[in-house]
């Protein structure tokens, strides 16, 4: 006697990991980590061009964010859509500690290590950070600095 259970538990084996991968695929794709450097994500237009370097970066379900600075102090914001894969590359500005404003053709982009809100006239979206990175804060030396710093002593009176 031939039983057929093995065969309808492999077939209801089979059924449940499909409807597992089905289910699990846009999970699997929302926590998907992106290599970084010191410039941001590495191979990605949302990366510091040298010698600028990231000061923070980050990846939401939907964007990944990259703030440059250069040696002058310059910021700059660099975005991507994940969706489609639309670019936004414009100054950035540092507003109070760990939070940058950029903004294009009406639209405010504000990144914090907790979100990225994004706002126009009709409509803010909020998007949570899921990976976030900043760089240590390296020693510069600015130019005219001497080592013990530039600070003069005070003359006796």
């Amino acid at each position: 006697m031939v039983s057929k259970a093995p065969a309808v538990l492999v077939t209801s084996a089979a059924a449940v990991v499909s409807l597992a991968a089905t289910v699990m695929s846009p999970m699997v794709a929302a926590q998907q980590s992106y290599p970084t450097d010191d410039r941001g994500f590495i191979n990605s237009e949302v990366r510091c061009d040298a010698p600028q370097s990231a000061v923070a970066f980050s990846r939401t379900e939907q964007s990944i964010v990259a703030i440059c600075v250069d040696r002058a102090g310059h910021y700059q914001y660099r975005g991507a859509r994940l969706g489609d894969d639309a670019v936004l590359v414009v100054v950035a500005e540092p507003t109070v500690p760990g939070e940058f404003f950029a903004q294009k053709d009406g639209a405010t982009y504000t990144v914090t290590a907790k979100e990225l809100v994004i706002r126009s006239d009709d409509w803010v979206r909020t998007e949570p950070v899921l990976q976030f990175g900043a760089p240590p804060q390296l020693a510069v030396e600015m130019p005219g600095s001497r080592p013990g710093g530039d600070i003069e002593p005070t003359p006796p009176r």
